[in-house]
């Protein structure tokens, strides 16, 4: 990619909006920036006339497309997805049998603070310093799994390192 100097009759670029309110809220960088997708391709839903019949705007976003727009990976979208939900920044429902869902994106009444829709919001907040730095710790993994057991090694490959290697899994391990 070649890169300029910025001059005066610099054309604008494109770019996607930023709320403010979202850097006062608890959740983590990867929330922040789906919203702020998920917001652009409101508006653009809106314009487009996607349009429910209480006059709410929705919009389709598959999680393989968020997760390529992204560059993150499908679990961390539905993470991501989830922490909205329960900020009450989103609301997903069913599009209907064998359809996608609609997204509908919300906005905050005011911009200092945010109504919850549940007390799922308020929990939330009310996590603990340490409970926030635990949760900030999965920004840069694919999927909420603890420590996992080591791959056991069948018998075979013990008697003879050279041959075959063959590694037994169980349910919830990965490789």
């Amino acid at each position: 990619m070649k890169y300029e100097y910025m001059t005066e009759s610099e054309q604008t670029l494109q770019y996607f909006q930023f709320p403010k309110f979202l850097l006062h809220l608890p959740i983590s960088q990867n929330a922040k920036f789906l919203y702020m997708i998920l917001y652009d391709r409101a508006r653009i839903s809106r314009k487009n006339n996607w349009i429910d019949n209480k006059g709410n705007v929705y919009l389709i976003f598959p999680i393989d497309e968020l997760s390529v727009q992204i560059g993150k990976c499908k679990s961390s979208v539905k993470i991501a997805l989830k922490e909205l939900d329960e900020a009450g920044l989103l609301v997903r429902r069913s599009g209907g049998f064998s359809k996608p869902n609609h997204l509908y994106v919300r906005i905050p009444s005011d911009e200092i603070s945010l109504q919850p829709v549940d007390n799922k919001a308020d929990k939330r907040m009310a996590m603990t310093e340490s409970e926030k730095n635990l949760s900030s710790g999965r920004k840069n993994g694919c999927a909420e799994v603890g420590n996992v057991a080591p791959s056991k090694v069948t018998e075979k490959y013990k008697r003879n390192k050279y041959h075959e290697v063959n590694y037994g899994y169980e349910e919830g391990e990965s490789l």
